[in-house]
């Protein structure tokens, strides 16, 4: 067995926006020169947002091929003596915590960019929470707890088709911040530096597989 037949496949992310927004990218990058980083992820957004079922089809079974292909030849790898590595986040995050096993657990706490790129959190749960907010809000005036409590409740009681479009719009919420990401520069001394934070910055740029950008292109 050859080495390259023993390199680990790298997992496609991103869903079918992430296709969508590979095979544009040049021409979002085009029309958006001289702007803001997050305006070529913020163009991509309004234009996939746009699509109807039918025009998305072909991105989503593109996807659909290329995640199957994915299993398999992690199967594959596997199979012939391979190990599944940590990615990139699982790599920062244990050095991360080595880091602050080393200096006791303390560490130095640096002031956030309020212009960095808001990565989405809580998965397509998350999303579904924040639409339904309000909804849930006015059924529990007790509290956040009540609240989180109710959501959770709705969400479990859905079955997997109601689900998909929180699904896919966390994708594309995801692959959208990692874009405008990878055009982000902190400033000097602020949380996600390449200084002593840095872990946490790339941590938040990658997740388990590789970068969107990486895989589609």
């Amino acid at each position: 067995m050859t080495a390259a037949a023993l390199e680990q496949p790298k997992k496609p992310v991103g869903g079918a926006y992430g296709v969508f927004l590979a095979k544009h990218r040049a021409e979002f990058a085009a029309a958006t020169k001289g702007q803001k980083a997050s305006a070529v992820s913020k163009m991509a957004s309004e234009r996939w947002a746009k699509l109807g079922a039918q025009e998305r089809a072909p991105f989503e079974k593109e996807f659909k091929v290329v995640k199957e292909k994915y299993d398999n030849d992690m199967k594959a790898f596997l199979e012939s003596g391979g190990e599944k590595k940590p990615g990139v986040r699982a790599l920062a995050t244990q050095k991360r915590k080595a880091k602050e096993g080393a200096g006791g657990g303390k560490r130095r706490r640096l002031a956030k960019d309020p212009n960095r790129p808001k990565k989405p959190a809580g998965g397509a749960f998350g999303v579904f929470l924040n639409r339904n907010r309000a909804e849930f809000q006015k059924k529990c005036p007790g509290g956040v707890t009540e609240v989180a409590k109710l959501a959770s409740e709705k969400w479990k009681a859905l079955a997997d088709a109601q689900k998909e479009p929180f699904v896919e719009e966390f994708q594309r919420l995801l692959a959208a911040y990692k874009e405008a990401m990878k055009s982000y520069t902190p400033p000097e001394g602020a949380a996600g530096d390449a200084g002593e934070d840095g872990e946490e910055d790339q941590e938040e740029e990658e997740e388990e597989g590789g970068a969107l950008a990486d895989w589609w292109t």
